[in-house]
């Protein structure tokens, strides 16, 4: 998957930052942020490709809760993201 620069979400344009930095959340190491106030995604680019492009799903999924005021938390934005993840990459992200 190639992660872009920008990445529209409901309207918003965000911009998509790569960083080779460890992220802290809340003082925790992550693979990735979102601020949904200035539209900024970061994704870790020291993980793997995979997790990084994991890590831009679970962001967009962050933000969609966000501006739609889902309430989902990470309980359950995680496992969206896995399951999301999974169905793109075996069905179309795989190399024929």
């Amino acid at each position: 998957m190639i992660i872009p620069d920008t990445v529209k979400i409901l309207g918003y344009t965000y911009q998509v930052k790569k960083v080779n930095d460890r992220l802290k959340n809340n003082g925790v190491n992550t693979a990735g942020s979102c601020s949904c106030v200035n539209q900024t995604i970061w994704i870790d680019t020291a993980s793997t490709q995979e997790q990084q492009e994991s890590t831009f799903i679970h962001e967009i999924l962050e933000a969609l809760d966000y501006h739609l005021n889902l309430g989902l938390g990470d309980a359950k934005i995680c496992p969206l993201e896995s399951g999301l993840y999974q169905v793109l990459k075996d069905n179309f992200l795989t190399k024929e």
